[in-house]
């Protein structure tokens, strides 16, 4: 039994190793601590847009995916309590994982919708073509897969139920100058600004920003404070999420002349959901979509239907979400992070109930009561954990790049 439990720990500090074992990454050495698994992701992504490279791809499994798992949680990226700079790193980075295995595993490859071959699209199979440029379109079909996290255009975003916000629809994808302006001043700027305010706000608030807080410091805010704050970090990571996304997308148009139809909004208005099924649905991001699904959702649909899915999909964000705050600098599994995520899932089912008992869907002004109260009320362990811990510490933009605050002290000063 000891040997057994000594190989469970060695598994698990191998899995998930201590903060003072990752490997610190500074200028000096990220070229040959990243580049190399970073390419060689690239060269799978460009294989599993090929033909006939299955066996190549399988043997490279054994060495991609440990690889970009060390990547991920082998190295120290950023200090901890850094949330704003070591979730992304840590999210994109699972998000590799989970797709390399995809790719390695995948018998025809990845498909783009009517192909019945990878890499047909635009003729690029074609054998008349010169090598470089057989190459050259192999490797910006890689780079499009990479930011495809959704699957638009792609087999794995078709059939799943993938829909896109409302406001889609109002934003000027036919005309890519308009597209561009809107993109910069709305999604890029704006939310820059939303998340500056509202991180100006918080430090004013000592219960949320100040280390020597007492153990009880949620508990010390006000009920409306208790409800304000966890409505402002879910605004926050929208609208982080959002301002880089964009940036990505702006970049992207622009210099790589992709399509602006190609990048859809990420988020739509979270506060205008009249059901927890379109907030999760559809105004949210679907980034992980896929991800949630493949892993514990069509598993337990197969045992216990719809329900099953519900519950499975949200309990793999669960999942996910913790492996986030680990990869933060948590030591370990986060209850009151997964206990929100399956909550939703039992909100999602009663939802379903409502409407098969009285054949009307949730909606109305009603439906918006419904959503808030639920969310703001299934988050307050969550909230009151990431508080207490020291999560929100860190604002996304310091106070020395905080423009709201320069404004605000000069207002003050005035």
């Amino acid at each position: 039994m000891r040997s057994i439990t000594s190989v469970l720990q060695t598994a698990s500090q191998w899995i998930f190793p201590a903060q003072e074992s990752r490997i610190p990454v500074t200028r000096y050495n990220v070229l040959q601590l990243a580049v190399p698994p970073l390419t060689l992701y690239l060269l799978l992504c460009y294989l599993v847009r090929r033909p006939n490279t299955q066996a190549i791809r399988l043997a490279l499994t054994p060495i991609i995916i440990p690889w970009l798992w060390w990547l991920t949680f082998g190295l120290e990226w950023f200090p901890p309590r850094t949330m704003a700079w070591n979730v992304p790193f840590t999210t994109t980075g699972v998000l590799f994982v989970t797709r390399a295995g995809e790719y390695c595993l995948s018998p025809t490859g990845r498909l783009k919708l009517n192909e019945r071959l990878p890499g047909e699209d635009h003729g690029h199979l074609n054998p008349t073509r010169p090598i470089y440029l057989k190459i050259y379109h192999g490797f910006i079909d890689a780079h499009e897969l990479i930011l495809s996290h959704r699957g638009m255009g792609w087999d794995f975003g078709a059939g799943e139920g993938l829909r896109l916000p409302p406001l889609q629809a109002r934003r000027p994808t036919h005309d890519r100058t308009a597209w561009l302006k809107e993109t910069i001043l709305k999604d890029v700027i704006g939310n820059y600004l939303i998340v500056d305010a509202i991180n100006t706000w918080w430090r004013t608030v000592p219960q949320i920003t100040d280390p020597s807080r007492t153990p009880n410091a949620y508990r010390d805010l006000s009920l409306g404070m208790q409800l304000l704050v966890p409505a402002s970090v879910m605004m926050v990571v929208r609208s982080y999420m959002s301002m880089w996304y964009s940036f990505a997308g702006v970049l992207d148009v622009a210099f790589l002349e992709r399509e602006p139809a190609e990048w859809p909004v990420l988020y739509g208005e979270p506060w205008k959901s009249e059901s927890l099924h379109k907030l999760w649905a559809m105004e949210w991001h679907q980034l992980s979509r896929r991800l949630f699904l493949s892993t514990l959702g069509y598993p337990l649909r197969a045992v216990a239907g719809t329900p099953g899915m519900m519950l499975g999909a949200f309990a793999a964000s669960g999942l996910y979400h913790n492996l986030m705050l680990i990869g933060d600098g948590q030591p370990g599994y986060d209850l009151p992070t997964n206990s929100f995520f399956l909550l939703q899932a039992v909100g999602l089912v009663i939802e379903r109930l409502f409407r098969q008992i009285t054949g009307r869907k949730v909606g109305g002004w009603i439906g918006n009561l419904w959503v808030a109260a639920f969310i703001v009320t299934t988050i307050q362990p969550m909230a009151k954990a990431w508080l207490e811990r020291g999560y929100l510490e860190t604002s996304p933009i310091p106070a020395d790049w905080s423009l709201v605050e320069r404004v605000v002290n000069l207002v003050r000063n005035t």
